[in-house]
């Protein structure tokens, strides 16, 4: 009766953001629905999205975020390394566990946000020294390193969430200046050798990117198909399972990469607006939450978990509406994949307990 209660005044309180995750939901299995396929790919997803939501409720309502041990998310690191170890080793990005397969760099995002975030709250002042600045680039590097030979592009991506995630919590400036011109300049002269290493996929995606008239068949197929999708759906949209490059499958990816090409061709300009807003709503909520939080881990927490989602959409947006190279990074509320659902309600999870708990300054 107590969480009950407690409940009722949590969604009093935060009945926007709770009504907006709702939407962000619903758009979710409306979109998967909206494929137009034999409905193999809506049923997985809708068992996901329900196995997400279960595990966001308990996580929210059962659960404190104080009291993860430091401990215990170096064992989860540790865990977590030794499986990327070997998936490098026999160059797979997915474990496979009879009928299920999951992506371990989707959940290595948590791992580091809550473990970079508890090794910042026990420092008696939140200043980083030198010394310590250079250790926590060693932690966000090592598992990055072992990423990169199998998913370089997700593997770049994630580094990014977590360099600007340690910029936030006071990473050296000066320090960082020169740690990024030194990483330019080895980038120039490394560029002729990590050009003749990258996979024909991964040259594709850039002679796609640069001139994808000229590869409109192969290499830029794709973007060029996103680009139909998301033009053709003007202001209102072709309607829900009418968009003629979702149902004729010339979309490729539509499920999980393009998703946001589906939603455009079906629902246009303003269904964009719509999504856009929604998930703009939830970030602005997370980072009003990192405001009002009292401790540090809170705050901390909340803020990495809006710094993932924020650079997640520019990524997998950006790429669809070709203002950034394609990525194989999913649309958090829009894509397919039990593995990106997962980690999204458990983030999600993380958000809504820190409220729910209301260590709040007053």
């Amino acid at each position: 009766m107590e969480i009950l209660q407690r409940l009722k005044i949590f969604i009093k309180e935060n009945f926007l953001a709770v009504l907006t995750l709702l939407a962000l939901v619903g758009i979710n299995i409306l979109n998967q629905m909206n494929m137009g396929d034999s409905g193999n790919f809506f049923w997985k997803n809708l068992i996901w999205q329900t196995f997400g939501l279960l595990i966001f409720l308990v996580i929210t309502l059962y659960f404190d975020y104080r009291r993860i041990s430091l401990e215990l998310i170096w064992i989860l690191y540790g865990l977590m390394l030794l499986l990327l170890i070997i998936l490098a080793l026999f160059k797979k990005r997915w474990l496979v566990l009879g009928p299920l397969s999951f992506q371990p760099s989707e959940f290595l995002k948590i791992i580091i946000i809550y473990l970079l975030s508890l090794i910042m709250e026990k420092k008696k002042n939140l200043k980083l020294e030198t010394g310590e600045a250079l250790f926590l680039l060693v932690v966000i590097a090592l598992p990055l390193l072992f990423l990169l030979p199998v998913d370089l592009d997700y593997a770049f991506i994630i580094g990014l969430m977590f360099v600007s995630f340690l910029l936030a919590l006071g990473f050296p400036k000066r320090l960082f200046i020169g740690l990024c011109s030194i990483f330019i300049l080895i980038m120039v002269i490394a560029v002729p050798i990590v050009w003749n290493k990258l996979k024909p996929h991964q040259k594709g995606r850039i002679y796609g990117y640069l001139d994808p008239e000229k590869y409109y068949k192969t290499w830029g197929y794709q973007l060029n198909q996103s680009l139909i999708a998301i033009g053709s759906g003007g202001v209102k949209g072709q309607g829900f399972q009418k968009g003629w490059s979702t149902r004729l499958n010339y979309l490729p990816a539509k499920n999980t990469d393009l998703a946001f090409s589906v939603w455009a061709e079906a629902f246009g300009f303003l269904g964009n607006t719509l999504f856009l807003f929604l998930y703009g709503y939830l970030l602005f909520w997370g980072l009003n939450l990192s405001r009002k939080a009292k401790d540090y881990l809170g705050r901390s927490l909340s803020l990495g978990i809006v710094i993932i989602f924020l650079w997640q959409a520019f990524f997998n947006i950006g790429g669809a509406t070709g203002l950034l190279p394609m990525t194989s990074i999913p649309q958090p509320f829009l894509s397919y994949g039990g593995s990106v659902t997962i980690s999204t309600y458990l983030m999600l999870s993380i958000l809504f307990n820190i409220a729910f708990r209301k260590y709040f300054f007053k």
